[in-house]
């Protein structure tokens, strides 16, 4: 289902590729730069592992080859890629790229990027949350990431994609707030505005 069309998607788009290639495929420009990304990898760049598993994505380099797009998403994770982070949560939100749907490994993924300030991986929390793909008891947590990413998508405000996570169409914070106590409500306003991003 589309929440919102580019990288605040929940479980249809991954985070917008580093290199998208030319626009008419090249494969010998396209294995060149792959072999050089697969360089920068070894040598510690988790954005070249989320360049490599976009290639991929998009059948740009060979699978036998280069192997499954989650395993460089996965790789970019480790090696601190934010959108590498998030696009290994889509990944197993949707259940492709490799693995099959599992809400909780895609918790367990965007929750990497979310604490470190990613938005496109908040707003989804809050929508896993919000659509109960997630234990209902994580209501409060829905809260927080939904009030953490409006806060965020403020200071983007030319950005259709902030916009719609500011303006919220779908009423997701409202559904999060329904399930809480007023006291409840106050005290995850006070957890949105306490929270600060992890190193």
């Amino acid at each position: 289902m589309k929440i919102l069309s580019a990288i605040f998607t929940v479980a249809v788009q991954l985070a917008i590729p580093l290199y998208a290639g030319a626009a008419t495929p090249d494969p010998q420009q396209d294995e060149k730069y792959a072999t050089e990304l697969r360089r920068k990898v070894d040598q510690g760049d988790g954005d070249a592992a989320l360049q490599i598993g976009n290639l991929l994505v998009r059948s740009r380099i060979p699978g036998p080859r280069y192997g499954s797009p989650i395993t460089w998403f996965k790789k970019g994770c480790t090696l601190r890629s934010l959108p590498a982070c998030h696009n290994v949560g889509v990944s197993y939100e949707q259940g492709r790229n490799g693995v099959n749907q599992d809400y909780a490994e895609a918790t367990h993924y965007f929750l990497q990027a979310a604490e470190r300030a990613f938005l496109p991986s908040m707003y989804n929390l809050a929508v896993l949350s919000a659509e109960s793909k997630i234990s209902a008891a994580d209501s409060r947590e829905g809260l927080k990431w939904m009030l953490v990413a409006q806060k965020s998508a403020v200071q983007c405000p030319e950005s259709p994609t902030c916009k719609t996570v500011t303006d919220d169409p779908k009423g997701y914070r409202k559904q999060l707030e329904s399930r809480l106590s007023s006291k409840e409500i106050r005290e995850t306003y006070k957890m949105a505005d306490d929270w600060r991003p992890r190193n």
